[in-house]
């Protein structure tokens, strides 16, 4: 460990200005309930979106501000639970990044960033990914003209495709839709597929990720918000899978995003 300050500062500005320990604004949790917590002490620098580190002296938790009123914030943590107590410390941390690299491919994280495959730490890229973000102006938007041939003799026949295109698979349970989007994830039209699985039981995730996409793990970053998992996270989940593959499609890369399912 790093004791000189001057090389604490130099490492934490190579890694990242926001570990820098300058003085910063910090509320006090001040009410606990099983769903939020309010804030005291920080209304006057929060905005509505904003993400919040909540820490006490054995736990940390990130949640995002829902509510802002002369008495203080109300905030939603990501948590399924809420681990910290009275006169926990809150601090703003603003919108929520994601740092991707390309040697995210063949893995798994949740919707913070963080792995789920028990392998190596995540490498962090040099650029942030916020994952909120507008869209883009109708005139910005790139034509849909360049045929996808999907390899799914049935959706290349009946429903051709296009790069660039949106489209979505509804039906009933069991009938194969997460099937079809492992078979979609082989086509070789794309070089990088990025997979949200949100509110799937954890028992399926796991067939999933072994059974249809496991050919194809080595090109895809799947993003992770169980049915067990809070609304929170799963509402987050599409959107770092959304930040993922524009990474890589700023890159220059064609990019398959999956989502399974949008109505969880």
């Amino acid at each position: 460990m790093q004791t000189d300050p001057l090389a604490r500062l130099r490492a934490a500005i190579d890694g990242g200005l926001e570990d820098v320990p300058f003085a910063r604004v910090c509320g006090r949790v001040r009410e606990v309930a099983p769903t939020h917590v309010r804030v005291a002490g920080l209304s006057a620098h929060l905005r509505l979106g904003d993400r919040v580190r909540i820490q006490d002296e054995e736990h940390v938790t990130i949640g995002e501000v829902v509510r802002i009123d002369s008495a203080g914030a109300t905030v939603k943590p990501f948590d399924e639970r809420v681990p910290v107590g009275m006169g926990a410390t809150a601090t703003r941390i603003g919108a929520l990044t994601l740092t991707p690299d390309v040697s995210w491919k063949g893995r798994v994280i949740n919707a913070l960033g963080a792995p789920l495959d028990d392998l190596a730490p995540l490498a962090r890229g040099d650029i942030r990914m916020p994952l909120d973000t507008e869209p883009p102006s109708a005139m910005r938007r790139g034509r849909v003209e360049k045929p996808l041939k999907t390899g799914v003799r049935v959706i290349d026949l009946f429903t051709p495709l296009c790069m660039g295109q949106r489209v979505g698979i509804f039906a009933g349970s069991g009938v194969g839709k997460s099937t079809t989007l492992a078979m979609l994830a082989r086509c070789q039209g794309f070089d990088t597929v990025v997979v949200a699985l949100v509110g799937e039981r954890g028992r399926e995730v796991r067939e999933f990720l072994e059974g249809p996409l496991a050919p194809n793990r080595h090109r895809s970053v799947v993003v992770v918000a169980t049915s067990d998992e809070s609304p929170m996270m799963r509402r987050l989940a599409p959107q770092a899978a959304l930040a993922v593959a524009e990474y890589f499609r700023d890159r220059g890369e064609s990019v398959l995003l999956i989502v399974d399912s949008v109505t969880r």
